[in-house]
């Protein structure tokens, strides 16, 4: 097992770890990267994705108007069908963390996209170029993430010349891939998060081994009136034209 050198492990942590959904909030701070909540796993909503949302294509690009949230809806008509009172059980929390996303984000309106994944969307390590975005999986490996510190950053996107992460020099020597835990919700930053270019945090989709994932992601599409912190949909921020570390949520938040 390779060694990791002290300066990378005494590197301060860009995770923010918490034991209750309000401390997901500790993502504001400048030196935060990710929090993670990883709340108790509900064995009747990941059976409910398991058996039936596994079971066949699932790709649900939505938006949300959060005054109307009570009414949302992001099942197909299938779903409901297959399991009625498990589908609402599902829809509920769905709901749910909508709410909590927009209440500390301001959201007027959110994008959601819950899919199916039989392999890895963004396979690569890559940036995102999105304000803040919440992940969370239902079934399935999560997301895969790396320390800033165990990051070099120069051999991100193009500058890599399409050599393979593992080899590229990206990870620094002793560098641990991270994961979020299946049924956590992960609040991510990306380069667009006010004063945070080339900063966000650096992550990839986990290969699947044979196992359909079901992601929710949630995104900030618009923002309240009046709301005076920060801006996390990015818009209004433009892409460096030479920058494609970032996926700019091109792959739509599949991760």
């Amino acid at each position: 097992m390779t060694a990791i050198p002290e300066d990378v492990a005494a590197a301060a942590s860009s995770c923010h770890r918490t034991d209750e959904v309000a401390g997901l909030a500790g993502v504001v701070a400048d030196d935060v990267q990710i929090a993670i909540w990883p709340r108790p796993v509900d064995p009747a909503l990941r059976h409910f994705a398991r058996t039936v949302l596994a079971a066949d294509e699932l790709e649900q690009v939505l938006e949300a108007d959060v005054e109307a949230l009570a009414t949302f809806d992001p099942l197909p008509a299938e779903a409901h069908a297959a399991d009625p009172a498990a589908a609402r059980a599902f829809v509920a929390d769905v709901r749910w963390l909508a709410g909590m996303f927009a209440e500390l984000t301001g959201a007027s309106r959110l994008g959601v996209r819950l899919v199916r994944l039989q392999k890895p969307m963004c396979p690569r390590f890559h940036t995102d170029f999105v304000g803040l975005r919440l992940l969370t999986t239902y079934c399935g490996v999560g997301t895969e993430w790396l320390e800033h510190a165990h990051v070099d950053r120069d051999f991100l996107g193009h500058r890599s010349m399409d050599v393979p992460d593992a080899r590229s020099g990206l990870l620094r020597p002793g560098a641990v891939v991270q994961q979020v835990p299946e049924f956590a919700v992960a609040l991510l930053k990306g380069d667009a998060w006010p004063g945070n270019h080339g900063r966000g945090i650096v992550h990839r989709s986990p290969a699947t081994r044979g196992e359909a994932r079901i992601l929710l992601s949630l995104d900030v599409l618009g923002q309240a009136g009046g709301h005076h912190g920060f801006d996390t949909s990015g818009d209004g921020v433009r892409a460096p034209d030479d920058d494609d570390d970032c996926c700019g949520g091109a792959c739509g938040g599949g991760r």
